[in-house]
């Protein structure tokens, strides 16, 4: 048998999007399991690829690179996130609220976010890396660039390693040398280098498979499943383990637990790269079919059909990308500026008073053991609200003098509206205009986690002085 030709950029493009839709929709019911897995093939078998927000954000990137004309900046990426994006969970929802409620777009990310080490962005990477096929430097400038909109450093690592691997493997280069290139993107001073580190060096010694999964968890454990350092590191565990096997690799992903519909999404899109779509196994995509579904949370864009209309569509982008000029945002010196901020609301605890919005609690909140403030419900009355109280050492929340919460000490920390561990949270019905919120901790440690939030019955955080913010989210949740 003669040797395998090289597959062609389409072959390798189209392999990417199929090896995307077939991890992500593998991984999707493993999701937030940390714990390992033995799947072998799709459970539940599926009869087409579900909506994944892995490739859902990628297509509203798309949907503005056709449209946009001259340099992509952080305002154009913060203008479709409020446009299009409707999503609430984690980082996604903290970067709408930041947005909304002011926060210059180059700190939206970081900015009052617990969830800014997320996988939100490490997972949009492919869009970008085939706009800049074979020019890691641009993939590099526009993972960048997007990833700032909603993380702080290390989901930016994660993005940057992911766009510039893949850029590298769809200009012909190698998995080695992609991977090898690609870490040198990613500052030795955050975790994610440090994890990606410490899998490369146990590798390199023949350690064996599940061995460095277990090591790579004693190091970089994290209550949040979706932590981007463990799951970039979990991601390259398998393509590593998996000796470039398409099959092999994805099933790794999977069976290693964590944010398993996105480490399995991006080692198949790297292994459909390397391969191309002729090489990927038919008993993978034969369940899946080739239409692209996208969800209730992403709105008023373009979205292809198919996976090959999406091909030809991101193809075209290579021409396009160069007139783009990917412009990396400037952080302003003199943010934060809490005055500044819409939604704020006064929180006092005795002589103290302090302007904040929602979210984690200021240290001297904490040392003083909790604080109060006034909830103004305003036209929201009769409107269903989720109340979050929840601290590491344990707290309790009060309206109008009567406990509503007790969250008991040891919980996971997850300040999340959607998912925070059962005993930190209410939903509550309003039935007048102003309430009186009282939270109390048990402890009055400055640096110990506390959160309070306020969402709405979507799930969407909002302010507590009954302000309405613009840009607010008309996307339905399926709870």
């Amino acid at each position: 048998m003669g040797k395998l030709q090289k597959p062609t950029l389409r072959s390798r493009v189209l392999g990417a999007w199929q090896g995307k839709s077939v991890g992500g929709t593998l991984g999707l019911p493993a999701e937030g399991k940390m714990e390992r897995q033995y799947y072998r093939f799709y459970d539940p078998i599926p009869d087409h690829a579900p909506p994944n927000d892995d490739l859902e954000l990628q297509l509203v990137w798309l949907d503005l690179m056709e449209r946009h004309n001259g340099p992509l900046t952080i305002n154009s990426i913060a203008n479709a996130w409020l446009a299009h994006i409707h999503y609430m969970w984690d980082e996604y929802g903290r970067c709408r609220w930041n947005l909304r409620r002011g926060v210059p777009p180059s700190l939206a990310g970081a900015y009052e976010n617990p969830f800014d080490s997320g996988m939100g962005s490490p997972i949009r990477s492919e869009i970008w890396a085939i706009a800049a096929a074979g020019n890691p430097d641009l993939a590099e400038r526009f993972a960048t660039l997007d990833s700032t909109i909603d993380h702080g450093a290390e989901g930016i690592a994660g993005e940057v390693f992911f766009a510039v691997l893949q850029s590298l493997i769809l200009g012909g280069e190698s998995l080695a040398v992609s991977v090898e290139t690609a870490l040198q993107r990613v500052s030795p001073e955050t975790e994610t280098r440090r994890a990606l580190d410490l899998l490369s060096s146990l590798h390199r010694q023949g350690i064996e498979c599940w061995t460095v999964r277990e090591k790579l968890l004693n190091a970089h454990r994290h209550d949040n499943f979706t932590h981007a350092p463990l799951n970039v590191a979990l991601t390259l565990w398998a393509l590593l383990y998996g000796n470039g096997d398409f099959e092999s690799s994805i099933l790794l992903a999977v069976n290693g637990g964590y944010d398993t519909d996105c480490t399995a999404a991006t080692a198949g899109a790297i292994l459909g790269m390397l391969h191309g779509a002729e090489q990927l196994p038919k008993k993978w995509l034969a369940p899946l079919g080739n239409a692209v579904a996208v969800g209730p949370g992403i709105l008023a864009i373009s979205a292809p059909k198919t996976l090959e209309e999406l091909t030809e569509r991101s193809l075209a982008l290579i021409d396009r990308a160069k007139t783009l000029t990917p412009q990396l945002p400037v952080k302003p010196a003199d943010f934060p500026a809490q005055t500044q901020l819409r939604g704020n609301v006064t929180i006092s605890a005795g002589s103290t008073s302090i302007l904040w919005a929602n979210g984690e609690l200021p240290d001297e909140i904490k040392a003083n053991g909790g604080c109060a403030l006034q909830w103004h419900v305003g036209e929201n009355v009769g409107r269903p609200f989720r109340l979050i109280a929840l601290a590491r050492d344990g707290c309790q929340l009060w309206i109008d003098g009567k406990k509503i919460i007790d969250c008991p000490a040891g919980l996971p920390y997850i300040p999340a509206t959607h998912r925070s561990p059962t005993g930190s949270f209410v939903d509550f019905l309003p039935t007048q205009d102003r309430y009186e919120i009282r939270i109390e901790l048990n402890s009055r440690s400055p640096i110990q986690p506390a959160t309070l939030l306020l969402a709405d019955a979507a799930l969407h955080l909002v302010p507590w002085n009954g302000e309405q913010l613009p840009h607010t989210a008309k996307a339905p949740v399926l709870l």
